[in-house]
């Protein structure tokens, strides 16, 4: 433990993080108050605004129709995953009629701005929160190894295997600085925001209600209803997304001590790292472009690509997903099989020899 305290306070003085947590709060102040309008409506209804009902949508309509836009488009060459979105769609209306058996449709929501509502906060706050977090485990993560690097003590320390144990020490010690520093980051921000935007009408509306549609990101002219799998207020539906955002990012921290611990160079971890940021984006558009479909849908599985659907989370996700909840399962398995590989990682790193 001694070791590991050591470790905390070798990274509690690194000023780069702190100046990072001060530029990121910057930007997410600033985003909060980036949609004055929206803002403004939202804290009107929240004084003296008037209720009302939205419309019935849900007792007519049918998930096939709404699957039928993406049926035999991203997947058209594999009989088997376009079988698997078919039947998605299928087993969302059960959903659907569960939504409507509750009236979920008539909540009022925010009414004509309940889309920019949500915009607001999981777009501008979590997803940008997630991608700062996720930069911020990065640095940590290798920040702890490049020290002894730096000051080319790394042979003589890792020449022993008492010297290699230090890298439990090592992810322990980042992984505590991340917890609080992201844990500042996430309160502090949240907590200006809404500061400004009052949700005190909102917190009990259903997220399927008839005034949420989505844009589909495929084909911006296509806007469907935010269908959830299951019945969502809005409170509910924030607290499962912190839930799940927590999940992605202990998974990036495994994965960010995994690439560090069994690359022989930091600068090796630099660009694998950086690879595993940036080659999903790229991937989405070129897998699509070439009709790759079994390439495109592995790259929907990987944890950039779940962070960048994180505002439909819980929905059907269009051409992102082929089963409920797949964004859920895909950060369940990545902590299982980075959890593993981590201390695979850590046997091998305390047994291998060093140059």
């Amino acid at each position: 433990m001694i070791y590991c305290l050591l470790e905390v306070k070798k990274l509690l003085r690194e000023k780069l993080f702190l100046i990072f947590i001060v530029l990121c709060l910057c930007l997410n102040i600033g985003l909060c108050f980036s949609d004055p309008g929206t803002r403004s409506a939202v804290n009107s209804l929240a004084q003296n605004g008037e209720l009302s009902e939205g419309k019935k949508i849900y007792d007519t309509l049918d998930t096939n129709v709404i699957g039928s836009f993406y049926y035999n488009e991203r997947y058209i060459k594999s009989f088997l995953l376009n079988q698997w979105i078919k039947a998605k769609y299928e087993k969302l209306q059960q959903s659907v009629d569960l939504l409507d058996a509750e009236d979920a449709d008539l909540s009022y929501f925010a009414g004509e701005v309940t889309s920019s509502v949500h915009e607001a906060l999981f777009v501008y706050q979590l997803k940008t929160l997630m991608i700062e977090c996720v930069i911020l485990l990065s640095l940590l993560g290798i920040r702890s190894f490049e020290i002894e690097q730096q000051r080319e003590m790394a042979a003589l320390i890792y020449s022993s295997g008492r010297g290699r144990k230090i890298a439990k020490d090592k992810i322990l010690a980042n992984g505590i600085i991340g917890a609080l520093y992201c844990l500042i980051l996430i309160s502090v921000s949240l907590a200006v925001f809404f500061a400004g935007w009052d949700f005190s009408r909102l917190w009990d509306a259903n997220m399927a209600s008839s005034f949420h549609y989505v844009i589909d990101s495929d084909d911006p002219i296509f806007g469907k209803p935010f269908l959830t799998w299951q019945s969502f207020t809005l409170k509910r539906y924030f607290v499962c997304t912190l839930v799940l955002m927590a999940g992605v990012l202990l998974a990036w921290w495994l994965l960010t001590n995994l690439i560090v611990l069994l690359a022989r160079n930091i600068r090796y971890g630099w660009m694998a790292l950086a690879a595993v940021i940036c080659l999903p984006f790229f991937g989405l558009i070129l897998f699509s472009e070439l009709y790759l479909p079994r390439l495109f849908y592995l790259d929907t599985l990987t944890l950039p690509v779940v962070i960048y659907c994180n505002q439909w989370w819980f929905t059907d996700l269009g051409n992102y997903s082929l089963f409920a909840y797949q964004e859920v399962w895909t950060v369940t398995l990545h902590l299982l099989l980075l959890a593993g590989g981590l201390m695979v990682g850590l046997y091998y790193f305390k047994r291998k020899e060093l140059a």
